[in-house]
């Protein structure tokens, strides 16, 4: 996977009249996908399919339990790709909190990253996600994950 980090020269951010959510938020996915890197990673590192799959699961309690169970059934939930969750990784590389490895695919938590991961732990933020990614640990890996995938969608 290319990211075309040396082709972007300049990120311009401009006020707009009308807030976004806090979930479109580019630092509310980074910190997302660090404590996934973080608590459910093995290595803190990730391909980008299990960062799409752990992100549509954090979206609502019924898709936690869907994920939870994921592991027994080996059925493969219908998700929907987030383009924001693309955007946030963007960001993140550029940031500095992760990398991305062209060799196995993955993004990688730094050391910087590990020390944003520290204070998040310590703060009452994203206290549900903290406690699912805490219970669903690092019992689904990459393979496991692109494994069922491909079972799914392949022809």
């Amino acid at each position: 996977m290319d990211l075309p980090f040396d082709e972007i020269k300049e990120i311009r951010f401009s006020r707009k009249k009308v807030p976004i959510s806090p979930e479109l938020r580019p630092m509310y996915r980074i910190s997302q996908i660090i404590l996934i890197l973080h608590l459910s990673s093995t290595k803190q590192t990730a391909s980008l399919l299990k960062l799409q799959l752990f992100n549509w699961g954090l979206q609502n309690q019924g898709r936690y339990e869907r994920l939870l169970k994921f592991k027994e059934t080996g059925n493969f939930p219908v998700i929907r790709f987030d383009p924001f969750l693309n955007r946030a990784l963007n960001y993140g590389v550029a940031m500095g909190v992760f990398i991305f490895n062209d060799t196995t695919g993955k993004f990688a938590l730094t050391e910087k990253g590990e020390v944003f991961a520290q204070s998040i732990l310590k703060e009452d933020v994203f206290l549900e996600e903290k406690k699912f990614l805490t219970t669903i640990k690092k019992s689904l890996s990459d393979a496991y994950i692109l494994q069922l995938f491909k079972e799914r969608y392949s022809s």
